[in-house]
């Protein structure tokens, strides 16, 4: 589909959520077809939700499924993954989010050895099994649905340990509502992570520019360097106030 497209039924329905279908065709001025061709699409990736003649933003809290997100934005995960392995030296211990550009990150690293890694991604943790890191799976409660470990048993097993850095992922973020993510388990755990880490590097594609999820994840202070690609017309390091903390590739 037309990525311009794509971005004015999220920018309409931004305005409007639900929006019938026969409203989309006379604002894009294409066709019914290819209207519905284009919500399949945006379906398909968990961006919308369509239910009779309608089509409307998830809710706050709902999170489309990790193989939905995969191919979603995929060159600019890939360019934010190959920065972020760049970063990090042999010896470091470092700590992987939840997320589909974390475990980009992951499958860059298997290029690479002589790292101890922590994660409380099962998906994260399946990547890394074929390398030739030292890899810790952070244990917990079961999160189905993001293949995650939450909890308090996570919580604890993470402050006995000091991390080089963390590498952050995030639901969304914007100027009003700052980074924000969909789980408040895991949530809990980005935050005792935060806390552990010498440095929190944020990995985050520019498509989660203004978007806001259910739970605030921390303050902008709290991160180090975010790694980013700009969405279109808007420098993010004096939109967020950043300076030199945003990382553009």
């Amino acid at each position: 589909m037309s990525r311009n497209r794509e971005s004015e039924i999220l920018r309409y329905l931004s305005k409007k959520s639900p929006i019938t279908v026969e409203e989309l065709v006379g604002l894009l001025q294409v066709s019914e077809a290819t209207v519905r061709r284009d919500l399949v699409q945006l379906e398909n990736q968990g961006l919308i939700l369509k239910r009779r003649g309608e089509v409307s933003l998830p809710g706050l809290g709902v999170e489309p499924v990790f193989n939905q997100r995969l191919n979603q934005n995929a060159v600019p995960k890939q360019r934010i993954a190959q920065y972020a392995a760049g970063q990090i030296a042999e010896g470091e211990v470092i700590a992987l989010d939840v997320g589909t550009t974390t475990a980009a990150l992951a499958k860059e690293l298997l290029k690479r050895k002589g790292m101890t890694i922590f994660t409380y991604s099962l998906q994260i943790a399946s990547i890394l099994s074929r390398s030739q890191h030292n890899v810790y799976v952070i244990g917990g409660g079961f999160r189905k649905q993001e293949m995650s470990m939450v909890g308090s048993l996570a919580i604890e097993m993470i402050k006995q340990f000091h991390f080089d850095r963390f590498y952050l992922g995030l639901g969304g973020f914007s100027k009003e509502e700052g980074p924000t993510d969909y789980a408040i388990e895991e949530v809990e755990i980005k935050r005792a992570l935060i806390e552990r880490s010498k440095r929190v590097v944020a990995l985050a594609d520019g498509s989660k520019y203004g978007m806001t999820s259910l739970v605030k994840v921390c303050e902008y202070d709290d991160i180090d360097e975010l790694v980013t690609n700009e969405p279109d017309g808007v420098s993010l390091a004096d939109e967020l106030g950043l300076g030199d903390k945003v990382t553009l590739v």
